[in-house]
């Protein structure tokens, strides 16, 4: 069946059908649009999405690239974008990098191939973005968000002052030697987020030796792992700020199953507030970002609600939640 057989069963033009048909009578009668829509279901006609797409000139989907689909830092951007962009039509292509660069490259030239409308990059950039900056991205628009060094335009969250908040809130409780369990040294995130980390320690005179900043990563056995190593190696510490909640997580998970009592002896804290933090066995102090509108605010970019002329926010801050983990020195709760 084609159109042309609807067109003629209901008695109106192709045209009609096909506005119909894609949500776009607004001037029809509702009479009109209730008989091509009962001729489709009688002939068994329904419009081909890929066909509409290639007539339109676009795909009705975006790309969302994103390091660990599994993090809920990354639930919170996707659920974001999705619920922006879900009233225009549009789907989401998903990929996970498991940031590794080559990874990320494909899951790019994956999209590009699609032909989706747009791309949400996500994360931060991974080896100062190398792999992307010389490729050809065939005018298609791209967004980022987290530290990148690509010239898109960019959703932005203050890392940099979060992590040096957390610093501050540790030394106010009486901590002196904060362990930094970091991600690797060559994602950007990484790098905003140690400025942050160097900035307040210098500036409240705390202790700034080296062994202090362990690259490890943003999951629970890279957090357990960094602290347990840095016990290996005889590093004195009384606090630990790392720069992912998992991390932080696998962190209070070893000083406990070393015998030291959080927060009497070392106090923790972490970034990005996923909803576990506020569940652990020591409720975690951390830093949250608004995620979700910073989602919203790169669909939007690139695929603006029909008639809206509202300023989208570009740069975001984060807020200090405080909870049992870093109560100052010597004391709980």
């Amino acid at each position: 069946m084609t159109a042309r057989d609807v067109a003629a069963r209901a008695g109106v033009s192709v045209t009609t059908v096909s506005r119909v048909l894609n949500d776009k009578a607004v001037d029809l009668t509702p009479a009109t649009c209730e008989r091509v829509r009962v001729a489709a279901r009688e002939l068994g006609y329904q419009v081909h999405p890929a066909a509409s797409a290639l007539r339109r000139g676009r795909t009705g989907t975006l790309g969302l690239v994103v390091p660990d689909i599994g993090d809920q830092y990354f639930h919170r951007i996707a659920r974001g974008v999705e619920d922006a962009i879900r009233p225009q039509g549009f789907g989401i292509v998903f990929c996970d990098t498991d940031r590794d660069a080559s990874l990320e490259d494909e899951a790019v030239d994956m999209l590009l191939s699609k032909g989706v409308d747009g791309i949400v990059l996500c994360g931060g950039g991974l080896d100062d973005d190398r792999h992307l900056r010389s490729r050809r991205w065939h005018n298609t628009p791209v967004v980022t968000i987290g530290p990148h060094r690509l010239d898109f335009p960019a959703i932005s969250a203050d890392d940099v002052g979060a992590v040096a908040a957390l610093v501050r809130h540790l030394h106010e409780g009486g901590r002196r030697r904060i362990l930094c369990v970091a991600g690797q040294p060559t994602w950007l995130v990484t790098k905003q987020r140690l400025v942050g980390y160097h900035t307040a320690v210098e500036e409240l005179g705390l202790d700034d030796d080296p062994k202090l900043v362990v690259h490890a990563g943003f999951t629970a056995e890279a957090g357990e792992h960094a602290v347990r190593q840095a016990r290996e190696r005889g590093i004195d510490f009384d606090a630990v700020v790392a720069f992912d909640d998992y991390a932080a997580l696998g962190a209070l998970h070893a000083l406990q199953a070393l015998g030291i009592a959080v927060p009497e002896d070392v106090a923790v804290a972490g970034c990005d507030d996923i909803d576990f933090a506020r569940f652990a066995r020591v409720p975690l102090t951390s830093v949250r970002f608004p995620t979700y509108e910073m989602g919203r605010a790169a669909a939007r970019l690139l695929a603006p609600p029909p008639g809206e002329r509202e300023e989208v926010v570009a740069a975001f801050g984060f807020e200090l939640h405080v909870r049992e983990s870093s109560a100052p020195a010597g004391r709980r709760g």
